[in-house]
């Protein structure tokens, strides 16, 4: 009974209401969405950049200009990106010391003439009125410091649901105590002037997880930082390319962003995985006990699960009440990542090998 109430009362604590986009649109603000420029790391993308620049293309309120940096690709990627019709920015390899990502963030910025800038991933695409809701979600706190949305989660294959477990833990870090404390990767929006103060991606050159430590580092410099959610605004599909895709894009960062993590939130994170785990190591020895209470306990959890899981994406009910196999997913996929980052120290994405030198720089390879 108790750890069924104490792993109730953590979930209340994690997953505080998380405030979304605004569904309302007011086409007058128009004119916001033609200072922005639009910046878009890819690197081998091209199955998925298309959907991206199409939604893009037929926006409500069109930006001043979308940016597309190619960081290397060797598919079609530059291909498939300049038949839209966008700018296409070569970006040369990483120097030492740098991540892929925030390198070609870096390079897009450099020739980027918009007073605000979006940086988006290429799995990411938007609703119509998308870039509206952006821009008018961003002029509410003053066209400064910055912004981030979790894309809403579009999952078609068996597979995909499995990242449950990884966005939960993400939006307890990001949301901590109904707090921003840090921010999202895939959508990140700021002004030019608060970019420049804060140093830019240069001063993230190092991180795995750029936009939650650059919001990190916002919120230490005295600026307004925000976190949403968007869904029906900005979607996403991640690692639609199969389990193993799934497994190396999960491990690529995610050590990594626990050690980046609060401390509170990570050690809040790590009672709460801990405690359902006890209680499903024990789950038929308690079940047999007091079967009431151990299927109350597990139905709460799982709703509370669905409830939470439904914002971030079309996770199901099934999904939830299945918590169990997604949280086993999760902790093998962790230790992989954990002994990948910390022993091994390089992890592989995209063709790429992540070096960690030290536990400080990382290059890449």
């Amino acid at each position: 009974m108790i750890l069924w109430i104490t792993a109730i009362l953590l979930t209340f604590v994690l997953f505080p209401k998380v405030h979304r986009l605004k569904k309302d649109i007011h086409v007058q603000k128009a004119f916001l969405v033609k200072k922005c420029s639009v910046i878009i790391p890819a690197r081998n993308e091209e199955h998925t950049i298309s959907r991206l620049l199409e939604s893009l293309s037929t926006q409500l309120a069109t930006p001043l200009e979308v940016i597309v940096v190619n960081d290397g690709s060797t598919d079609r990627t530059k291909e498939v990106a300049s038949s839209y019709g966008v700018q296409i920015v070569d970006a040369p390899p990483p120097p030492e010391g740098w991540a892929g990502k925030t390198w070609a963030c870096w390079n897009g910025t450099k020739v980027a003439r918009g007073d605000t800038l979006i940086f988006l991933d290429s799995d990411t695409w938007l609703g119509s009125s998308g870039l509206l809701k952006l821009c008018e979600a961003y002029e509410e706190q003053h066209s400064s410091g910055i912004l981030t949305i979790q894309p809403y989660h579009v999952m078609k294959h068996s597979h995909e649901p499995f990242s449950l477990f990884f966005q939960l833990i993400i939006m307890a870090s990001v949301h901590f105590l109904g707090r921003a404390r840090g921010g999202y990767g895939q959508c990140m929006i700021c002004s030019r002037e608060s970019y420049e103060r804060l140093g830019g991606h240069e001063a993230m050159r190092q991180e795995v997880v750029e936009h939650y430590s650059f919001a990190k580092k916002a919120s230490g410099s005295g600026e307004r930082i925000r976190a949403l959610s968007g869904k029906g605004a900005v979607n996403m599909r991640m690692y639609e390319g199969g389990i193993k895709q799934l497994i190396e894009g999960w491990s690529k960062s995610f050590a990594s962003g626990a050690k980046s993590g609060q401390t509170l939130a990570t050690m809040i994170t790590c009672v709460w995985i801990g405690t359902m785990v006890s209680l499903l190591a024990q789950g038929f020895d308690r079940l047999m006990e007091d079967p009431y209470v151990y299927i109350g306990g597990y139905g709460i959890l799982a709703l509370q699960l669905y409830l939470i899981a439904r914002i971030i994406g079309n996770f199901s009910l099934l999904d939830t009440l299945l918590f169990p196999v997604h949280l086993l997913f999760f902790l093998l996929v962790f230790t992989h990542s954990f002994l990948q980052t910390f022993l091994k120290r390089k992890v592989k994405w995209k063709g790429r090998y992540i070096v960690l030198d030290k536990g400080k720089d990382e290059k890449m390879k």
